[in-house]
């Protein structure tokens, strides 16, 4: 075993404990993708309305082993974020083999990637991020292996990582473009294009996507037309503004230090173009980074999505700092990691220790604040009208009121009156397909006119209101309706419903 491993290992171990009691301490409530995504779960499927399934299908598995609570929907999430650290450490041990520091250099960028503000925060939600980083990171590994190698196992494996990475995120493809840059840089590589392993290799990605393809064929293509609307690719082009704000963006993700040098090395090639080891990790890194900025120049870009740049990122600049030296670097990185994660998990302690009143607007945590009050609300009503069901015509309140709701909320249905299918809602519970009853209605923005258009029976309930900051206090109205007006034979047909 390598003579960093256990301190290594330990070193994991205590950052994720760390993780999870903070979790535990802080009880933040789930946003409303994850509220969502812990929908999906309860019915396993190959695909979704937005995404692939893997980020289901880990909840589904963390709810299995630690219960149906926020850290047991989340649990997966903290648990895979040191394994992609690991595979780090295995990927730099055997790309820096013949290098005098090669341990060094593989512990060091196993913990910059582990303490990266992007993995702190990461940790304590679900995203379809963390599972398609560990995937991204085996990816890289089992390239490296293959090209040493030639093994047909090493290339089936690599199909293999890069096609359960697809069912994590798309964003996987992008894995494509490092390979491609790899042919057309390294010229005693662009055999490969005639080499039937690696096309063997995408073809075992290829299968393994193949279930969610299909999902996506018997539901109208609706992840693949969601990826591009929310891409926003019919925009007008050049958006210098939405660039910068991804541009500075990174420097939150990636931490200051490491993308401030990501930056630096972009703009001084020679430092990592002539070692044949540097190269390939900035080939994984670099290309589809700019990518992504460019495309929040043509389009919009959230901060995240370029975030599997950061595994490569990462060896690449921990790499850099140990060949050249820099020890100051790497602790003060670490240190400053560490310091913004401890504002994270324990910003509501200090605002509370330094006596700052907390507002929606400068509160991070006041997009996922008051859902739990408002389900167990909701849940009262329900019992108090056991024979309606719960409905809501807003996709994240929908989301939220199913999980904080429960077991109240179990049979709630969607409010749809258009037919579009503009969310996973609106395909799979839809009032359309149960209408018959009496629902309690929650919104905010539906109006009685609105109401009496749909539905023969409106009668309005006392509103719900949660003091929640000085500056918000938002009220919910109540509505028991019945006797829902079924919509157009036309619109019925477009929603994919009989």
């Amino acid at each position: 075993m390598s003579p960093r491993a256990p301190l290594l290992l330990a070193t994991l171990a205590l950052i994720t404990l760390w993780r999870l009691l903070a979790a535990w301490h802080g009880h933040v409530e789930l946003y409303a993708d994850e509220a969502q995504y812990w929908t999906w779960a309860l019915a396993p499927d190959w695909g979704y309305y937005s995404k692939p399934p893997m980020v289901a299908w880990s909840i589904w598995l963390g709810r299995a082993l630690f219960g149906d609570s926020e850290l047991g929907v989340r649990a997966l999430s903290l648990l895979i974020y040191p394994v992609t650290s690991w595979v780090l450490f295995l990927l730099q041990r055997r790309l820096f083999q013949t290098h005098p520091h090669r341990e060094y250099i593989a512990f060091w960028s196993a913990l910059i990637f582990a303490t990266l503000p992007l993995v702190s925060l990461g940790s304590w939600l679900i995203t379809t991020d963390a599972v398609l980083l560990l995937y991204w990171s085996l990816a890289l590994y089992f390239t490296l292996a293959a090209l040493e190698t030639g093994r047909w196992r090493d290339w089936l494996l690599l199909g293999g990582a890069l096609g359960l990475g697809m069912l994590a995120k798309y964003s996987m493809v992008f894995y494509g473009l490092g390979f491609l840059a790899l042919v057309l840089l390294e010229p005693r590589r662009r055999a490969l294009l005639r080499d039937p392993r690696p096309w063997a290799a995408a073809l075992v990605a290829l299968l393994l996507l193949a279930p969610n393809l299909m999902w996506n064929a018997q539901h109208h293509f609706v992840s693949v037309k969601h990826t591009a609307e929310i891409a926003e690719l019919d925009r007008s082009l050049f958006h210098p503004t939405a660039m910068l704000e991804f541009f500075l963006a990174q420097f939150g993700v990636f931490g200051p230090f490491t993308f401030a040098t990501l930056l630096l090395l972009a703009a001084r090639p020679r430092i990592w173009l002539g070692e044949p080891r540097l190269r390939l990790l900035a080939i994984f890194t670099l290309p589809p980074l700019a990518a992504f900025i460019g495309l929040s120049l043509l389009s919009r870009a959230f901060a995240n999505w370029a975030a599997f740049s950061y595994v490569g990122g990462s060896a690449l600049v921990a790499a850099v700092w140990v060949i050249h030296g820099r020890r100051r670097w790497l602790i003060a990185t670490l240190l400053i990691h560490l310091l913004l994660a401890a504002g994270m998990y324990y910003l509501h302690d200090l605002t509370g220790l330094f006596h700052v009143q907390l507002t929606r607007r400068n509160d991070p945590y006041g997009r996922v604040t008051g859902y739990r009050a408002l389900g167990a609300e909701v849940a009262l009503r329900l019992q108090a009208h056991p024979e309606a069901r719960l409905l809501g015509d807003d996709r994240k309140l929908f989301a939220l009121l199913r999980y904080y709701a429960r077991p109240y909320s179990d049979t709630a249905r969607f409010l749809n009156p258009s037919g579009e299918l503009n969310n996973h809602y609106a395909l799979s519970a839809d009032l359309r397909g149960s209408p018959a009853g009496d629902f309690l209605l929650v919104t905010q923005d539906k109006t009685p006119g609105e109401l009496a258009a749909w539905f023969t029976r409106v009668a309005p309930l006392e509103p719900i209101r949660l003091d929640l900051y000085p500056d918000y206090k938002p009220t919910y109205q109540v509505w028991l309706v019945s006797g829902y007006r079924q919509v157009a034979p036309a619109l019925q047909h477009r929603a994919g419903f009989p």
